[in-house]
């Protein structure tokens, strides 16, 4: 790993070791088909986006080492899901909002433009705090962090959440006016989702509590996404700690579907159906999007907290990929997944 300290993070500093280390990493345990980070460690997908007639699937990034570290944001793009180019670092952990880590986040266009909203993590003296940043685009390729940042703080959270725990902004767009999925939790500690409202993706106010959890749904909610498909308001989020219920919720960070319909005059979702979207042990943070033949297509994390990862204990030099994505419907009320459709192409 290399030695680094706390100021010397930097785009300039992540390319030019992601350049040198490249040709170092082992390659025997590398996918064919599943995005996989160049060098180092990677999780959560970020930005799912369609933009200027290609996929881009941002993702958590430490670029220095096969652990967790101060994250980054990786980048890559994409015309067929199955096939991935590597583009350059597009976050690094540089300002004094977001100097611990450049924490999940989602993507959306604007006026020909890419706005990327993630989580700026600071952590001083012990203590942490987490708000909501904005990275702009002209090209989707190179962005720079806007001026107002934090557009999301301590003011709009006020009493509804905790600043600590304050995260994983997913944007959207209804008619014509933009909203903000954000994940944080309660004083005692069960889920929350929290929406906010913006007419140009830079000036935020608080619109509702958007959900509430019950005590066995977990502590907090993680990587929230809301969209509309086949007639339901659909919520998907990451718990922790959900409580064991059958076969479901085994793993201690979850994956869960809540499956319903949105007032959108107050905010609030009524939920019908609760499952797990996976059963697997490796599947985390899934995000979407919609595709230019309107599918509502998912990614996810194919991997999981707590697990041996032999390419970082090998030494391999790098640790983690993505799911392959995912074609999503609803039937009966539960959600259905299989392969996207292109991966029959090549198999």
């Amino acid at each position: 790993m290399e030695k680094l300290i706390e100021q010397a993070y930097s785009l300039d500093r992540a390319r030019e070791y992601i350049s040198k280390k490249r040709k170092s990493v082992n390659e025997t345990f590398r996918n064919n088909f599943h995005l996989m980070p160049p060098v180092g460690w990677m999780n959560d997908p970020n930005g799912f986006v369609y933009y200027d007639g290609e996929y881009h699937l941002f993702y958590q990034f430490y670029p220095y080492d096969s652990k967790w570290g101060p994250m980054h944001w990786g980048h890559s793009k994409t015309k067929d899901f199955i096939h991935w180019e590597e583009l350059p670092t597009a976050l690094a952990p540089d300002e004094t909002y977001d100097k611990d880590g450049c924490f999940s986040g989602s993507a959306i266009e604007k006026d020909g433009k890419l706005y990327l909203m993630y989580t700026g993590h600071v952590v001083e003296n012990g203590k942490v705090t987490q708000t909501q940043c904005v990275a702009v685009s002209e090209d989707g390729v190179h962005f720079t962090k806007h001026k107002a940042n934090p557009v999301i703080g301590k003011n709009e959270i006020g009493e509804y959440g905790l600043i600590q725990d304050f995260r994983d902004p997913k944007v959207i767009e209804k008619d014509g006016v933009y909203y903000s999925v954000v994940a944080s939790k309660t004083a005692d500690e069960r889920g929350l989702i929290l929406l906010y409202k913006s007419s140009d993706l830079i000036d935020w106010t608080f619109y509702s509590v958007l959900l509430e959890g019950k005590p066995e749904q977990g502590v907090m909610w993680e990587c929230p996404d809301l969209f509309y498909l086949d007639g339901k308001d659909v919520l998907i989020m990451s718990p922790i700690q959900m409580t064991p219920q059958g076969i479901e919720y085994h793993n201690t960070s979850s994956t869960a579907v809540f499956i319903g319909e949105m007032d959108w005059e107050k905010g609030t979702l009524k939920v019908d159906n609760i499952h797990e979207i996976d059963y697997g042990l490796d599947f985390y943070a899934p995000q979407t999007l919609t595709d230019d033949q309107g599918r509502r297509i998912m990614v996810a994390w194919m991997q999981m907290w707590g697990r041996t990862l032999p390419t970082d204990e090998l030494r391999h030099g790098w640790a983690g990929s993505m799911t392959l994505p995912r074609e999503l419907g609803i039937k009966e009320n539960k959600l259905y997944q299989k392969p996207v459709s292109e991966i029959y192409n090549f198999i």
